[in-house]
């Protein structure tokens, strides 16, 4: 009985190393693509921390960034190269494929120079690299391009890429097509399409599991970018404004949540302290709008917040500079979502000042025909009615005379002679 216990262990065993070993003959012959189709931040910083940790919890011994980026947050890429460097470091090769249409722009190509080969489609480009300390003193600058610089002529040399050829990328804003920077070895070859690229890294008949980024990862995305943060932070001050006049509870809700949304952004980027505090500046301004009531502390209030909005990215270290023409847009939108919900809320207090009017008191202006001479008290016609009526100065009014009505008494209209 124990012999028969033992053999079946003994051939549990060797089932188990069998196909353990032939699980890890399948996965050293696929590939992970992990499909990096955005700028460099928060975003794609944990869809490539993930997508690393995936591999190498299952065993993956290859993985491809396929790239198309035009670059974005300095601390982000860092955070990425030193993921990738961890991760080669447990025996995981990495690659970056640039496919066609693609780049591997500003940011995106330090990531790139810090995989193991860098393939590129023609009419692709790597580069320019030079960083941008938007707001920052000359200092600042040079000290962030010195050590980006180092960061790229370290990599290179790593990976036995050409230095020299890498070092203009950095300082001059260079950038190379793919045939030029597979001419001068910055990549390690050409390939128009995947298939030419698994065919040079030679893994022709790999399995490929393509991961894409999450809704999360492009949520964090979005609201990493300042402008997006900004126009966030003043719909919700103007969203809680408006629902103080519409009290739906609904608007202030919203208002809430793309604050905090905008605040979260912020906090990702390590937006600069003192953009924060003028939107608390401009949201004070939005709300003392109530009290005023002709709408310049709330246009004040707006093109406040859309200069706490450029400030955000002040002393934010990119490549490249993130204040583009649709920012500038986005300031101009936010400049007109004051002027429009100022001119609103100017139309709202109105409306509320005109108070309705109901029975003898909308009758007040009016003008009528004596009915019955008034002596000094009479009746009087007013818009098809007929009302007791007594003249202003206790002065005799002839019937048929016209009238206007200047005051209520009662039910009584007080009624003066039109001369």
């Amino acid at each position: 009985m124990n012999r028969r216990v033992l053999i079946i262990l003994i051939l549990t065993i060797f089932i188990l190393i069998f196909l353990s070993n032939s699980a890890k003959a399948q996965q050293s012959n696929s590939i992970i693509v992990l499909n990096l189709n955005m700028q460099i931040d928060p975003g794609s910083d944990k869809f490539i921390s993930d997508g690393l940790a995936y591999a190498q919890a299952n065993g993956y011994n290859v993985v491809v960034i396929q790239m198309n980026t035009p670059g974005g947050f300095l601390n982000s890429m860092l955070n990425i190269v030193n993921n990738i460097q961890a991760a080669e470091s447990k025996g995981i090769k990495i690659y970056t494929y640039v496919p066609p249409g693609g780049l591997a722009a500003s940011a995106g190509s330090y990531i790139a120079m810090a995989t193991e080969g860098i393939y590129m489609a023609r009419g692709t480009e790597i580069g320019p690299s030079t960083p941008i300390v938007v707001g920052g003193t000359q200092l600042e600058q040079q000290h962030v391009q010195n050590a980006m610089l180092a960061l790229m002529e370290g990599l290179a040399q790593k990976y036995g890429r050409n230095v020299t050829a890498v070092i203009p990328m950095v300082t001059n804003n260079t950038a190379y097509s793919a045939e030029t920077a597979y001419k001068i070895h910055v990549i390690e070859g050409i390939a128009d399409n995947f298939n030419q690229f698994l065919s040079l890294i030679n893994m022709t008949n790999a399995q490929v599991t393509i991961l894409n980024p999450s809704f999360y990862d492009q949520f964090l995305s979005v609201i990493s970018n300042p402008t997006v943060e900004g126009l966030f932070i003043t719909i919700g001050l103007l969203a809680i404004l408006l629902d103080i006049y519409h009290p739906t509870i609904l608007l202030t809700v919203i208002g809430i949540i793309l604050i905090s949304i905008g605040l979260y952004g912020a906090q990702l980027i390590q937006a600069s302290i003192l953009a924060i505090i003028l939107f608390i500046i401009a949201a004070a301004l939005i709300i003392l709008e109530i009290k005023t009531g002709h709408g310049i502390l709330l246009l004040a209030g707006a093109v406040l917040s859309a200069f706490a909005t450029l400030l955000l990215v002040y002393g934010v270290p990119y490549s490249p500079s993130p204040i583009t023409d649709l920012s500038y847009a986005i300031f101009g939108v936010i400049i007109a979502l004051g002027v429009i919900v100022a001119f609103y809320l100017n139309y709202i207090r109105i409306s509320i000042k005109k108070k309705p009017q109901a029975g003898p008191e909308s009758l007040i202006g009016k003008e009528g025909i004596v009915y019955t001479t008034l002596e000094p008290e009479g009746e009087v016609r007013v818009e098809g009615i007929i009302w007791r009526a007594k003249s202003k100065d206790n002065s005799k009014i002839e019937k048929g005379q016209k009238v206007r009505v200047v005051k209520i008494e009662g039910l009584t209209l007080m009624v003066e002679k039109i001369t």
